[in-house]
């Protein structure tokens, strides 16, 4: 093929430019930095350039919302601490004026000191950022609170404020004012305890709470700790069935009348009405049984130095230890065997003929003339235990009046315990707590053990509404009738049986109301219910300022508990916003990590090996000055060239 010089030109003038432009995009690198100028300069780079860069920018804006997510919990902290700070400074002034140093004025001064603390603590429940309400939910324009004369009512709504802080992860960061001021702190009335009383009707089942006793197997045994072989043994799963309280009590006495020990104990209902009671009446018998300690009507002998002198003051000079011994049977025993150890056995000791004090016989034909001494001014044994003095050929003894001692126990199951009587009696004593279970039948006179309540009314409230109840209305004789009575309210609450079946609760179903119970009138029946009180941070402020104007004593004394809860609940709302700024820090450490990571991708993918474009572009240079000189040989000029 023929090369032509129009040939030869273009393809010169064709390589002087293309090692022109690649000249000029090596200058452009170097003095832009960038490898990639424009699209066309590594299309597969520049994509996933755009890709980096979009995630920097996702990054950015996510570094942004855990920025403001933390300025959120930032001032939630703050606010709560704050918040804590209030609940003290209420706790202290209820501790303070929960005893009688204070008066009834210095009372109500403390009740506006009160209200000024709950000034403040809705005050910070009012807080902003930015404009926006951080307590009311969604509701960001509208202040959180209604405060009543009688209650508050939360205007916000449960809106929850998330910020997305990672690709398809939110983060919630606002407390609403109903979980942190209104949050439920106690169940009114759910650790109350009426103590129904026990009476003769009193199911067995009912007793324990409930759980009642096991008489299946029932047989108990009531011994005479003073008496050898003096006991009843009483069966009490025995047909007829045992039902009632009043059917185990006629039981258990008719086995000590049938065992002739009716006349020194009895079991029956005991005054307080929640156990029983048993009644013992000392017979002043003694037997080898009865422990020194029981003597003299429970009194006891002291036999610490415990040393008699048995003499007739020539051939006859002993001194009997008795200091070990803890029965009379022991005392007996030391004696005797002290005498036959000292060739007097024809002396012994025993138990007198009227059962109620030692003897001393002398057998020796002709008695030796012994008395019973002292061992000592200080050791006052032999009087003690009635046998100071001549003996002759009999000493008996004076009367050692021994005091009760009874002991109750299980031969068979678990009778006796589960009604409380079981253990060792000395006088006259209540068994434990029998505890009946409340039942809604229960009438009202048989609550606190019988004696019902003093009178008076107490009122419900919750917001701003309110229910007053009068336990002393004719229309409510029994439990159920007072529950109806507050459920059948305007209010939203529940009245209800608590879980151990032993007092009244009542519940507050509408989180966004607080809800107090007090007395009225200067009564105390909410108090002896174990329902007054509040059941949320706002409504012990409330409270507690009332009782300290009532000069409520006992009220005050009560709150102190409700503070003690709020605090905790405050603590509580405090460390799940530390959780949740933890967890943001956690997140910005890792935006930081990702941010720092596509930073080195973009940059390995736009920036220019600086070494290696000046290297590269010193070539390119001395390529293209040496195409220049080749096609100003190649290509010569001529005149006509230019006349063209």
């Amino acid at each position: 093929m023929r090369v032509t010089n129009n040939m030869l030109q273009s393809q010169v003038v064709f390589n002087v430019q293309l090692a022109l432009r690649r000249f000029l995009t090596l200058q452009g690198q170097m003095s832009s930095g960038r490898r990639i100028n424009q699209p066309s300069d590594d299309p597969i780079g520049t994509l996933r350039d755009l890709n980096y860069r979009t995630e920097l920018s996702k990054i950015t804006q996510f570094q942004e919302n855990v920025s403001q997510g933390q300025n959120w919990l930032a001032n939630y902290d703050s606010i709560l601490d704050d918040v804590k700070v209030l609940l003290t400074e209420a706790k202290d002034v209820a501790l303070a004026m929960s005893n009688d140093t204070y008066d009834s004025s210095q009372r109500r001064a403390a009740a506006s000191d009160v209200d000024a603390i709950f000034d403040r603590l809705v005050q910070l429940s009012d807080s902003k950022i930015g404009g926006r309400q951080v307590f009311s939910g969604f509701r960001t324009k509208l202040s959180p609170f209604q405060i009543g004369n009688h209650g508050v009512t939360y205007l916000g709504d449960d809106g929850r404020i998330e910020f997305e802080i990672e690709s398809r992860v939110r983060q919630g960061i606002n407390l609403t004012g109903a979980e942190v001021f209104l949050k439920p702190l106690s169940i009114l009335g759910e650790d109350a305890d009426l103590n129904v009383a026990v009476t003769n009707a009193t199911l067995i089942s009912d007793l324990n709470a409930g759980s009642g006793i096991d008489l299946t197997t029932g047989t108990i045994t009531i011994t005479d700790q003073n008496l050898v072989g003096v006991s009843a043994t009483i069966d009490l799963a025995a047909a007829p069935p045992i039902t009632t309280v009043g059917e185990a009590v006629a039981r258990i006495n008719a086995g000590l009348a049938a065992a002739g020990m009716d006349a020194t104990v009895t079991v029956s209902l005991s005054p307080d009405r929640n156990s029983l009671r048993i009644d013992t009446t000392p017979s002043g018998q003694i037997s080898t049984a009865t422990k020194i300690d029981r003597l003299h009507d429970g009194a006891g002998v002291d036999l610490t130095s415990g040393t008699i002198r048995v003499t007739n003051g020539t051939s006859v000079d002993v001194y009997v230890d008795l200091s070990d011994a803890t029965t009379v049977g022991e005392v007996i025993s030391a004696f005797n065997a002290k005498m036959t150890s000292e060739g007097l056995g024809n002396v012994t000791m025993g138990i007198n003929a009227a059962g109620n004090g030692l003897v001393i016989n002398d057998t020796t034909g002709p008695p030796l003339g012994l008395t019973i001494e002292n061992a000592s001014a200080n050791d006052l044994t032999a009087s003690n235990l009635g046998i100071l003095g001549f003996v002759g050929a009999q000493l008996v003894g004076e009367s050692l009046q021994a005091g009760a001692s009874f002991t109750i126990a299980d031969t068979i199951g678990s009778a006796a315990a589960g009604l409380g009587i079981a253990g060792d009696y000395l006088y006259d004593q209540s068994g434990s707590d029998l505890d009946p279970r409340l039942t809604l039948t229960t009438d009202l006179t048989d609550l606190r053990n019988g004696l019902g309540f003093d009178g008076g009314r107490f009122v419900l409230s919750q917001g701003n509404a309110r229910h007053t109840v009068d336990p002393s209305d004719p229309a409510i004789v029994t439990v159920q009738d007072l529950i109806d009575n507050i459920n059948n309210s305007a209010l939203d609450v529940t009245a209800t049986l608590n879980s151990s079946g032993r007092g009244i609760q009542i519940v507050n179903n509408d989180p966004y109301r607080s809800f107090t119970i007090e007395d009225v009138e200067g009564g105390r029946v909410a108090k002896q219910m174990g329902l007054f009180g509040a059941s949320d941070m706002m409504g012990a402020f409330m409270v507690l300022a009332n009782a300290l104007r009532d000069d409520d004593l006992e009220g005050v004394n009560r709150m102190v508990r409700h503070f003690d809860d709020a605090i905790t609940s405050s603590l509580e709302s405090r460390a799940s916003i530390g959780t949740n700024f933890q967890r943001l820090d956690g997140t910005a450490d890792r935006l930081l990590d990702m941010e720092l990571g596509f930073t080195r991708l973009l940059a390995e993918e736009e920036d220019a090996d600086m070494t290696k474009v000046i290297t590269e572009l010193a070539t390119r240079e001395n390529s293209y000055q040496a195409a220049l000189a080749a096609a100003a040989r190649i290509i010569q000029p001529s005149l006509l060239d230019f006349m063209r």
